[in-house]
């Protein structure tokens, strides 16, 4: 552990040291699940609101990347559903890069490799070939959950199976709970709760700032500077009608939006992901575990309040 934590240092020192061209806040907006998440929702109105993400996007100028799961393609009787398709055509048409997020979301802590492997060629069966009609390939892979393994042989063995696959690992730094305001948000529209709806739109915006706010503070702590960073969403209802607010907010703090390509060309990037624990976190955290840095340093991180959790859980019926 403690050669580990001196080649973590040892990076550190060089990725301080790397000259940077003078730069404002970057900030990459991700998007899994798709096509879309939202049990219940017609495809008609989950087109319509993947509409609403393209357009927040246009108009913001924001080079959001994709990440699919191919099981939400399939129809009830698991026939692939070309409206379903359609959606990933809009965002390839749109000019927007897809990865890969497996075919079924599999918790890759709960599942032997080699089935997790089988379910991430599943996972691009469809996109490839969308892709390729466009002239693209799939480069990047996230993974479900952000769980990448509880043994350095399993996290090494599926980042050589990515590696010959040609794909590379599209890290988080700034992770959230955008997953619960949204499962609320869904269900108070089904419910026809227009004042709740609105209430948790004002919520979410005020903790996803905040949640922004916190990973560049953590920049700092971890790793000494800022650097262009990641920010996991989902392609949910919420995000997709409360999007062009949050887009606003983030270039009031003085962000600019770049491709994800772009910003892991930033050497801080090079430092190593050696975390083989059970939590889901962010590649910062991770950085600072190697570092050796004491949990002390993680304090703060936003939390999702109780009433919208409890909105998140109440029955649909």
């Amino acid at each position: 552990m403690r050669r580990r934590v001196f080649r973590g240092v040892a990076l550190l020192a060089l990725v301080l040291a790397a000259p940077l061209a003078a730069q404002g806040a970057q900030l990459v907006i991700t998007v899994d699940d798709l096509p879309f998440v939202g049990a219940g929702l017609p495809v008609a109105e989950q087109a319509r609101l993947t509409d609403s993400l393209l357009a927040a996007f246009r108009k913001y100028k924001v080079p959001a990347m994709g990440f699919v799961n191919e099981r939400r393609l399939e129809d009830s009787s698991g026939a692939v559903d070309p409206a379903r398709v359609a959606m990933l055509q809009k965002w390839i048409r749109g000019g927007y890069e897809l990865g890969n997020h497996t075919y079924s979301h599999p918790d890759l802590h709960a599942t032997p490799l080699a089935d997790f492997e089988g379910d991430f060629l599943k996972g691009e069966r469809v996109t490839r070939g969308l892709l390729a009609k466009a002239g693209k390939t799939p480069r990047f892979f996230r993974h479900p959950f952000l769980h990448t393994g509880q043994s350095l042989a399993v996290h090494d063995s599926l980042l050589a199976f990515l590696a010959l696959h040609r794909y590379r690992v599209a890290p988080v730094t700034m992770d959230n709970h955008d997953y619960i305001y949204a499962e609320a948000f869904h269900r108070a529209r089904l419910a026809g709760d227009t004042a709740l709806a609105r209430r948790l739109q004002g919520a979410y915006l005020d903790y996803m700032e905040s949640v922004v706010l916190y990973y560049e503070k953590q920049a700092r702590a971890i790793v000494g500077r800022a650097f262009p960073q990641v920010l996991l969403t989902h392609a949910s209802a919420l995000n997709a009608l409360t999007f062009p607010r949050l887009f606003q907010r983030l270039q009031r703090l003085g962000y600019t939006f770049v491709p994800l390509d772009k910003a892991l060309d930033d050497p801080v990037y090079d430092l190593p992901d050696r975390y083989v624990g059970t939590g889901g976190i962010t590649w910062l955290h991770r950085w600072g575990m190697v570092l050796g840095l004491p949990a002390s340093t993680y304090a703060g991180e936003p939390e999702v309040p109780a009433w919208v959790q409890q909105a998140a859980a109440r029955s649909r019926g």
